[in-house]
C-alpha cells in the first residue's frame, strides 16, 4: 500500500511539474518593430542607395525585386545560367557603439553589428528560381559596464524562396514567392527566443525592348511573427520581460531606371539565348533585329525609387528591449522613403563606380528625415569558369556608417 501511494505521489508531482512547464508565459503586449528604413542589401544595391527595384538584374537584385530571377543577362548564350553572391556588410571600420541604428537621435549602445547576405539563383530559358538569406545581428549592452561577454543579441533574419517567368520578348517579368521574417533573441547564459512568420511576395518588371528605361514594382505585405515558445521557456531574458511578437510593416516600392549615353537603346536588348528561343517558337511572327551582346548600353545608369512604408500598431523599437527608459511607440504613421543612385562604366569590362543617396524616415514621432550618402565600386577580378568580380560599398549618415564587400559574378 505504501509503495502504491509513493508511486501515485511521484506521478502527481511529475504531472504537476509538466503542467507548470506548460503554463502560459506572460509577455509584454507590445511588438518589436523590424525597421525597413535601414538599407540592407548587397554591395551594389547599397552603392546605388537601394534604388534597385527598377533595375532588377543579376543575383544581387533578387532581394529587391523577385523579377530578377528570370531577367537574363544580355550575354547569355545558353539555355541555363547560375548566379551566386555573398556580401559582408557592417565591416568593423567605425565605432559601432555610438551608432544610432533605429534613428531616434540617440546612440543605441550596441557594440556589435554584423550583416551577411547570400543569394543563389538558377535560370532555365524564360523561368528562374532562387533562394536568398539576409542576417542582421545586433549585440546590445545588458549592463552599464557593457561587458563583451554579457550582450543580448538580436538576429533579424529575412529569407526568400521564389520563382519568376519572363513573358513576351522578355519585356514583362513576373516574380512570385514566399518570404519569411524572423527574430532571434539570444543571451548566452540562458539560450534563444524565436519569433517568426511567412508571407507572400509579388514583384514585376517592365523592360520594353529597344527603350532605355525600366519600371519595377515590389509589394511586401505586413508580417507579424509571434513568439515561438519552447516547452517550459520563460518569458524573460536576463530578468527582462520579452515582447509578444515582432512586426514588419508592409512596403510598396516603385522604381525607374534609365540608361544614358551612346548605345542606351540597348539597355533592354535580348540575349542570344532568348533570341534563339523566340526563333524556335511558332507563336512569334517577328524577331527583333539582332543586337551585339558585347556592346555597352550607355555608360551611365540612373535609378530612382520611392518606398511606401505602412503604419503598424502597438510597436516599439528593438533597442527598447535593453533601454533603461520607458519604451516609446514607433511606426504609428505611414512613411515615404525616396532613393536615387548612379552607376558609371568607368573602364568598360573592368571597373564600375557608383554613387547614391536616400532619405531615411524615422519611425519615432516628430523625428526628421536622416539623409544618407552611399557609393562604391565593382572591379573585375579573374576569369575562371566564369567572370568573377569584387564589389565594395559604403553608407554614411548622422551617427551611422556601413562598409561592405561582396564577391560574385561580373555581369
Amino acid at each position: 500500500m505504501r509503495a502504491g501511494l509513493l508511486v501515485a505521489w511521484v506521478l502527481l508531482a511529475g504531472s504537476g511539474a509538466r503542467a507548470q512547464d506548460d503554463a502560459p508565459a506572460v509577455t509584454r503586449p507590445e511588438r518589436l518593430y523590424l525597421n525597413p528604413g535601414l538599407l540592407m542589401g548587397s554591395s551594389r544595391v547599397v552603392g546605388l542607395g537601394g534604388a534597385y527595384v527598377g533595375i532588377a538584374e543579376g543575383v544581387v537584385g533578387f532581394a529587391s525585386n523577385l523579377a530578377a530571377l528570370a531577367h537574363r543577362s544580355p550575354r547569355l548564350d545558353k539555355d541555363w545560367d547560375v548566379g551566386v553572391t555573398l556580401s559582408w556588410l557592417d565591416l568593423p571600420l567605425s565605432k559601432v557603439q555610438d551608432k544610432d541604428l533605429d534613428n531616434d537621435g540617440q546612440p543605441d549602445n550596441a557594440p556589435e553589428t554584423l550583416q551577411l547576405i547570400g543569394s543563389f539563383t538558377l535560370q532555365y530559358r524564360n523561368v528562374g528560381f532562387g533562394f536568398s538569406l539576409r542576417n542582421y545581428r545586433i549585440g546590445y549592452c545588458n549592463t552599464a559596464s557593457c561587458d563583451p561577454g554579457d550582450l543580448i543579441r538580436v538576429s533579424l533574419l529575412h529569407t526568400s524562396l521564389a520563382g519568376a517567368i519572363a513573358l513576351g520578348r522578355d519585356d514583362f517579368i513576373l516574380g512570385f514567392g514566399i518570404y519569411s521574417g524572423q527574430a532571434i533573441l539570444s543571451y548566452k547564459p540562458e539560450g534563444n527566443w524565436f519569433y517568426g512568420n511567412t508571407g507572400v511576395a509579388l514583384d514585376v518588371l517592365y523592360r520594353p525592348h529597344g527603350r532605355p528605361y525600366r519600371v519595377g514594382l515590389s509589394v511586401r505585405p505586413e508580417l507579424l511573427g509571434d513568439w515561438q515558445r519552447a516547452l517550459g521557456q520563460p518569458a524573460t531574458i536576463a530578468g527582462r520581460q520579452i515582447y509578444s511578437a515582432v512586426v514588419s510593416p508592409s512596403t510598396v516600392s516603385l522604381g525607374v531606371s534609365w540608361r544614358l549615353g551612346q548605345g542606351a537603346e540597348l539597355y533592354n536588348r535580348l540575349s542570344p539565348a532568348a533570341r534563339q528561343q523566340m526563333l524556335e517558337g511558332a507563336h512569334f511572327s517577328e524577331v527583333p533585329t539582332e543586337d551585339d551582346p558585347q556592346a555597352i548600353p550607355g555608360r551611365w545608369l540612373i535609378s530612382s525609387q520611392v518606398d511606401l512604408i505602412s503604419s503598424v500598431e502597438n510597436a516599439v523599437s528593438v533597442h527598447s528591449f535593453t533601454s533603461l527608459t520607458s519604451p516609446e511607440y514607433v511606426g504609428a504613421r505611414s512613411m515615404l522613403q525616396p532613393r536615387l543612385g548612379m552607376e558609371h562604366e568607368s573602364f568598360p569590362g573592368r571597373l564600375r563606380t557608383r554613387l547614391g543617396a536616400f532619405l531615411e524616415p524615422s519611425p519615432f514621432p516628430d523625428r526628421p528625415l536622416r539623409p544618407h550618402l552611399t557609393g562604391g565600386f565593382e572591379l573585375f577580378l579573374v576569369r575562371y569558369l566564369d567572370d568573377w568580380a569584387l564589389t565594395a560599398s559604403f553608407d554614411v549618415s548622422r551617427r551611422y556608417s556601413n562598409f561592405g564587400i561582396s564577391v560574385g559574378f561580373w555581369r
